[in-house]
């Protein structure tokens, strides 16, 4: 049985793949992708360099969705501390007197 994030893997790397070939006229061998860490990563920055910001977002998700899940069993990259605020507090900005003086 395949895992969910093994999944999502599987679907970003055809995605890029499909993506790749349409931008620069090459795929990738999306196996290769999965399983060895140096090729992803220069597959990878190939994706960060294209012009297209699909290849960059497809890049960044790919990224993420390989990341090892935390220990705690929730989202990577995912806090629940403010979640209920309705704002996303890096659109706050902090008043002057909180920031240290030089």
């Amino acid at each position: 049985m395949i895992d969910r994030s093994t999944n999502r893997r599987l679907q970003l790397a055809t995605r890029i793949h499909y993506a790749l070939l349409r931008e620069i006229g090459h795929g990738i061998d999306v196996g290769r992708l999965l399983k060895q860490a140096l090729y992803a990563r220069d597959v990878l920055l190939v994706c960060d360099a294209c012009s297209g910001h699909d290849l960059r977002r497809l890049a960044i998700a790919f990224r993420g969705a390989s990341l090892p899940p935390p220990a705690d069993g929730t989202a990577a990259g995912v806090s629940s501390f403010g979640a209920s605020q309705g704002w996303s507090s890096s659109l706050v900005s902090l008043p002057p007197e909180s920031v240290p003086a030089e």
